[in-house]
């Protein structure tokens, strides 16, 4: 590797002085991760000697692509082949040549396995939004979404979901989201092994709804499908047909079933028919509910001293549960949600929280994993499960999944590797070769940086920060003049707060918020569905926001900070106070 490096010497140095490279950049091989999202036409799975060749050549992407498949076709002389066909190329073909070649002499760089047969490939599995997602890494994803449901996989994994045991550990439980985390992972192998090399760095995109819903409060937009473009990329919620196909045992009649997109390929049993379409709701005519607003995210991930296994039932409860409703359709179902390919967006940025949780609470505080450590209840907590193995679970329990109706897992192949325990489960970047890590901006970016202390007075420097990257997980500044002034209203209400020596200002700031949504914005805040509450066992619940804005109403909970319309106002150009109020 070292003769690699010495001859692009030269290249390197003008590789490192490129603008939107991290200052951490490493020699070669470069690695993926340090390429800006503006280069649209690079995508971060092409290989690493094309990602060279369109940043230092001059080339386009197709004739990349042809220089690497030649090369790909002539592997026993890469060299030879480098000097003879494409010697003015060369500064790329070397670069190829040595991450193909001679980083097998050295130690590798971080790579990933199709979960499969163990192939490596030179990319680390990061992931990140899907609004930071590149044109061919979104048609990569969509692609491998229909191959997965042409070949009766996609329809597998939701059989795993709906089976009623794997289900009952999966939800209303402490593991929740330890058992979400080992499903997304064999879903996320399981489309990488669909179509090599293609789909091989192939990692789960995020929802950012905490983000799109910053959108709709600054009514740049109106809809969660105008404000999300996941919603409209995995082809919205207009182009339908009626449909009563049998999808794991349910019918949608009174729901459009979407057929474009990925959806026309949606098939619920290989072995019959194929509806060819996925029932979804009036996305179009649905508003973000509170529930998902940064503020009361925030206060599910961060509660005061609380164990994981009271984190877990407060994300569960508030921005999942708020993310399912909302979504409605077959995301509305407890068993066969998988159903939607946004049902995995959604809970990959579920995950993500769970991996924000984790930076803010237990790494500053568990060093290692040792026996004790493992007992923390901040890292594990157990708990009781009727009618499962055992009647419950511990750290050392196994992670139950199995195919509804099946006797053998045939989806246990995406899952080598990987722990087998809940135990194994509670850290991304310690999964081996399934380890993984977010890149992250905006304000789950500041979320994970700051930990409590996001926007709770910082001076306003501090919340510039530079690209930075930590823990294998990269953080990106709020870089949107919105983002900022949405953390310019929080620092403002917690001045206040301290000034009237109110200790939870962030209780405030979700009234506050609430408000605006009851009364600025096109929505409601309104309460789960009496057929939703039924669906998943939650009939004595009451929606987040919609049990906080009743406590303003009927004056149990009011909002003690003095003359809080006027900040609303101030930084969103509405009070928020009920008509009678103004």
């Amino acid at each position: 590797m070292k003769q690699c490096r010495e001859s692009n010497n030269a290249a390197h140095n003008h590789h490192h002085n490129h603008a939107d490279v991290t200052d951490d950049v490493k020699p070669y091989p470069i690695m993926t991760t340090h390429i800006a999202a503006s280069d649209a036409s690079c995508p971060s799975n092409a290989p690493e000697g094309v990602l060279y060749g369109i940043l230092h050549k001059d080339l386009s992407f197709r004739e990349a692509m042809e220089l690497n498949e030649a090369l790909r076709a002539v592997t026993a002389s890469p060299g030879l082949i480098s000097v003879k066909i494409y010697y003015p190329l060369l500064a790329c073909v070397l670069v190829w040549y040595c991450v193909t070649v001679a980083s097998s002499q050295d130690t590798p760089d971080p790579t990933s396995s199709d979960g499969i047969n163990g192939t490596s490939v030179a990319c680390p599995r990061i992931r990140k939004a899907w609004d930071r997602q590149t044109d061919v890494e979104k048609a990569t994803y969509i692609r491998a979404l229909q191959l997965s449901m042409d070949q009766g996989l996609y329809s597998k994994f939701m059989s795993i979901h709906q089976d009623a045991v794997s289900n009952r550990q999966a939800h209303g439980t402490c593991v929740f989201l330890f058992w979400h985390r080992q499903f997304l992972v064999g879903f996320e192998n399981m489309l990488r092994s669909l179509d090599p090399p293609r789909t091989s760095c192939l990692t789960l995109p995020y929802y950012d709804y905490v983000q799109h819903n910053l959108d709709y409060v600054n009514q740049r937009c109106t809809t969660i499908e105008s404000c999300s473009p996941i919603l409209r990329d995995l082809g919205g919620s207009t182009q339908a047909i009626r449909s009563t196909a049998n999808i794991g045992g349910y019918t949608y009649p009174q729901f459009a079933c979407v057929n474009a997109s990925v959806a026309s390929h949606f098939c619920a049993d290989s072995q019959r028919s194929c509806s060819g379409c996925i029932p979804r709701g009036p996305w179009h005519s649905t508003f973000f509910n509170p529930d998902v607003n940064f503020n009361r995210v925030k206060r599910a991930v961060l509660p005061t001293g609380s164990s994981i296994a009271a984190v877990t039932s407060a994300i569960e409860f508030s921005v999942h549960n708020s993310v399912h409703s909302m979504l409605s359709g077959v995301m509305g179902n407890l068993f066969i949600s998988p159903v939607e390919p946004v049902f995995y967006s959604h809970h990959t940025t579920i995950d993500l929280l769970h991996t924000i949780y984790h930076r803010c609470r237990v790494q500053p505080f568990v060093t290692g994993l040792t026996e004790s450590s493992a007992s923390d209840p901040r890292v594990f907590q157990g708990c009781s499960i009727p009618q499962t193995p055992n009647g419950g679970v511990t750290r050392n329990s196994s992670v139950f999944m199995q195919e509804s109706g099946l006797r053998n897992n045939s989806l246990m192949r995406f899952f080598d590797g990987l722990p087998t325990t809940y135990g194994g489960l509670t850290d991304s970047t310690q999964l081996g070769q399934h380890s993984y890590s977010y890149d992250m901006g905006g304000l789950v970016g500041d979320l994970y940086t700051k930990c409590d202390a996001a926007g709770l007075g910082l001076p306003e420097v501090e919340e510039r920060r530079r690209l930075t990257s930590g823990m294998r997980h990269v953080v990106r500044p709020i870089a949107s003049a919105d983002g900022n002034s949405f953390l310019g209203w929080r620092r403002a209400v917690f001045k206040r707060a301290q000034a009237q020596r109110i200790e939870d200002s962030d209780r405030e700031m979700e009234k506050m918020m609430v408000m605006m949504y009851a009364n600025c914005l096109p929505g409601n805040v309104t309460d789960y569905s009496p057929e939703f509450k039924a669906m998943w066992g939650i009939e004595g619940v009451v929606a987040p926001s919609k049990r906080l804005l009743d406590a303003i109403q009927d004056g149990s909970d009011t909002i003690k900070i003095s003359n809080w319309t006027a900040l609303n106002e101030r930084y969103f150009g509405c009070g928020g106070a009920f008509p009678n109020d103004k």
